[in-house]
């Protein structure tokens, strides 16, 4: 289930068709009718336990305590395929567009991808959607009119199951107009496209970054990076971060130089996710069991972090961090079925370097 929240803060292979097979492999729905149904709208004040307590994060020396609001604006059901019900593995947001994607957990390939209209934020729409018969989709991102998936595929002509694919958006929507190129290891964990160049996380065993040029969509170079799990990339450093245990790699764009590595605490869970997102020369880093860093780029100084949750009646096997995202000054922290957890920092993620 896909939750959509208004937050208030105060103070090369082409084509779809598996001829062998005799059926499509991407199935596209853009009827807005179809599409309707799986989308219900509500709008619900949801109670804020704020009892918990962080780090340095906390906001100090005020008068006051900062408010978060959070309104549930509508729920979206999961997609279904043969009577198999697919779960969410990433979620991007780009010019009033979010984009979700799906897989199924275990040996099945099976996944998909929603784009919502979230304009406006009080009523979000379903736009479009389309199931992948073949292949888990574990990340995505959009650049010039194109949808990047990482994934993970059962399709004989690839070396191994790890894959890059690219599907053509028509006017936001998705089509049937693909294309896939092999990456190394088993599962595609993540892909960023920046300054036209296309990085590509794999693993878990034998992982890799793989960079692949955005224009001719041809692979340039790979290197090696054990369970290499999540990938963010900006105008100077490539970001990768990988587990058993956690690491920060920095490389420089076309991964020519190893910049730094980094040893931290945590993503000790195997063939687990984390997440990395680079804000002005820091990185917010998901690392499961060890609950969300914030790292310094430069020295790999931890500069503020956020332990997983401790609730009682829950193991904490099913309390760790999966992903983290900021937002201006808020944290936003996906702790499995301890739920949504939400940080508010002294200042803005982006006003100035560590």
């Amino acid at each position: 289930m896909i939750t959509f929240l208004v937050v208030a803060c105060f103070a090369v292979f082409q084509g779809c068709e598996d001829l062998s097979k005799g059926t499509k492999r991407i199935i596209v729905e853009n009827d807005p009718t179809s599409l309707a149904r799986r989308l219900q709208y509500t709008s619900e004040i949801i109670e804020v336990d704020t009892t918990g307590t962080g780090g340095r994060m906390a906001k100090t020396n005020v008068d006051h305590a900062d408010t978060v609001i959070l309104t549930l604006v509508a729920e979206v059901s999961p997609p279904e395929y043969n009577g198999i019900t697919l779960q969410a593995t990433d979620v991007k947001i780009k010019d009033k567009k979010a984009y979700v994607s799906y897989n199924v957990r275990g040996e099945t390939f099976l996944g998909a991808v929603d784009i919502f209209d979230v304009e406006d934020i009080n009523q979000p729409t379903l736009v479009s959607s389309a199931l992948f018969t073949d292949t888990d989709i574990n990340g995505l991102t959009e650049k010039g009119g194109f949808l990047y998936l990482a994934c993970a595929t059962e399709r004989a002509q690839f070396s191994s199951p790890a894959v890059l694919e690219r599907i053509e958006l028509d006017q936001g929507l998705l089509t049937t107009n693909s294309e896939s190129i092999d990456i190394p290891s088993y599962a595609a964990t993540d892909v960023d496209v920046a300054k036209n160049w296309i990085y590509v996380t794999s693993g878990a065993l034998g992982g890799y970054v793989t960079i692949l040029n955005e224009d001719t969509f041809t692979k340039y170079d790979s290197v090696a990076v054990e369970d290499a799990r999540g990938v963010d990339a900006d105008k100077e450093d490539v970001a990768v971060v990988a587990g058993t245990p956690a690491r920060l790699l920095t490389f420089d764009r076309e991964l020519a130089s190893l910049k730094n590595e980094w040893i931290l605490s945590g993503a000790m869970i195997e063939f687990s996710k984390s997440t990395v997102e680079i804000k002005k020369k820091k990185a917010i880093l998901a690392l499961g069991d060890g609950g969300t860093q914030i790292v310094c780029l430069a020295t790999g100084a931890v500069i503020d972090s956020i332990p997983q949750p401790n609730v009682p009646d829950l193991d904490s096997s099913v309390t760790v961090t999966n992903a983290a995202t900021v937002d201006k000054r808020l944290l936003f922290m996906a702790n499995g079925e301890a739920g949504v957890y939400v940080g508010i920092a002294d200042e803005k993620f982006d006003k100035k370097d560590c």
